[in-house]
């Protein structure tokens, strides 16, 4: 089953011209935007990838490596102070919204 937080090694299922998509499991098809794409994969391969939520609530994919997963520890920079809460650099494209 994939969790999101943690590198999953998921199965594509489809390829689509913005990317492909995954077999989350029970999280349903989950997509790897194309600049992630591994250059040769086809359907049926099975890749590793990282899973996160994007500011829209939607599971998302990625290739990247963040500094930190769910379980470990990392100091991250702040980049951002705002009344709800603070946005770290986490090594990805989107940052880490930590509440107060």
């Amino acid at each position: 089953m994939a969790k999101t937080g943690i590198f999953n090694s998921l199965q594509i299922v489809k390829m689509v011209p913005f990317g492909i998509y995954l077999d989350g499991g029970d999280l349903g098809e989950v997509l790897l935007p194309n600049k992630y794409v591994p250059a040769g994969v086809k359907v049926g391969d099975v890749i590793d990838v990282f899973l996160y939520t994007d500011s829209e609530d939607m599971i998302i994919a990625t290739t990247q490596k963040p500094f930190a997963s769910v379980g470990e520890f990392a100091y991250l920079n702040v980049l951002a102070n705002s009344q709800p809460g603070a946005f770290l650099d986490w090594g990805l494209e989107k940052d880490l919204f930590v509440p107060f």
